[in-house]
């Protein structure tokens, strides 16, 4: 409560509201609400404090309209409820945003992103990728996870495309999509922070492991190598198979397969013989125990 002087020379009580200031957590490319539970019966406007002259939501008595990206809906507005919801979250809508009921500040709620966690599992000499959401100067820290070094040690600031680095890090670090810091070694084991300079926030954890090398296999000292092996003196090895002088091995082939089909007509033949011998052995058989008389060798019956 303050007092106000008039032109009159009166003392006049003047009312000065004070607004709570809420801070808002938001996941980068998801929605979030700004919550106001003021209840506005006249006009509501809701503007960022960067850019009050760029109106977000106007609601009336009558509708609400919204600029792309943001929403108040005209049946919400009527029920009292005066928040707003974001639609798509980045890093670009980050800061502090106002509501006003006709043109009395009712609510006010800084916006801000969680950071961003992550964990990465290296060999060592592979290089460490730290992620880096955006590069309007931001700096990177680094706490060693066996806590010999001092924690939160600022390695390198990053600014657009400008980057320094401490000396340490000079030669190692380099700007891509990320920051790149190459040989990672088992000291490099830790977290890496990255903090929005110009806000004073937190952007993204990265943890880094580092996988111990694995030891060389060596054999146990209880098995002993094999010894190598000689041939006795009196084995001989066995002579060399060399085709015979003057008989061309296709030779020794063709005649083992003509003697092969000569004793396969032999055999075919021997066993038609007997068969046609064995079947006119039957006829006479039939025909003396008929009584025909036998065809005689001129051809009279």
């Amino acid at each position: 409560m303050h007092l106000c002087a008039g032109v009159i020379l009166l003392l006049v009580p003047c009312v000065v509201l004070s607004v709570d200031r809420q801070k808002v957590f938001g996941n980068l490319h998801e929605s979030a609400s700004l919550p106001c539970t003021v209840q506005c019966s006249g006009e509501l406007t809701w503007t960022r404090f960067q850019k009050q002259d760029d109106v977000l939501v106007r609601c009336s008595s009558v509708s609400c309209r919204s600029k792309d990206g943001f929403i108040l809906s005209y049946e919400q507005y009527l029920k009292g409820n005066s928040s707003l919801t974001m639609l798509k979250a980045d890093y670009s809508l980050r800061g502090l945003y106002m509501a006003k009921c006709v043109s009395e500040t009712v609510c006010e709620v800084v916006f801000t992103l969680s950071p961003l966690e992550m964990t990465r599992v290296i060999a060592p000499g592979e290089p460490i990728d730290v992620l880096l959401p955006h590069t309007d100067l931001v700096g990177v820290s680094f706490t060693a996870s066996d806590a010999v070094q001092p924690s939160n040690l600022q390695i390198c600031t990053v600014d657009k495309e400008k980057i320094q680095c401490s000396p340490d890090y000079k030669e190692r670090a380099s700007l891509l999509n990320t920051l790149q810091i190459k040989d990672g070694d088992v000291s490099d084991s830790g977290n890496y922070t990255v903090q929005d300079k110009v806000n004073d926030e937190t952007l993204a954890i990265v943890t880094v492991h580092m996988r111990e090398p694995s030891p060389d296999i060596k054999p146990s000292p209880d098995i002993k190598p094999c010894p190598d092996i000689k041939p006795s003196p009196d084995i001989k090895p066995c002579p060399d198979i060399k085709q015979q002088e003057g008989v061309p091995v296709w030779v020794v082939v063709l005649m083992l397969m003509v003697l092969l089909v000569v004793v396969s007509v032999l055999v075919v033949g021997s066993v038609m013989h007997v068969r046609l011998r064995r079947e006119v052995q039957q006829l006479r058989e039939n025909a003396e125990n008929s009584g025909l008389p036998l065809l005689q060798q001129n051809g009279n019956c």
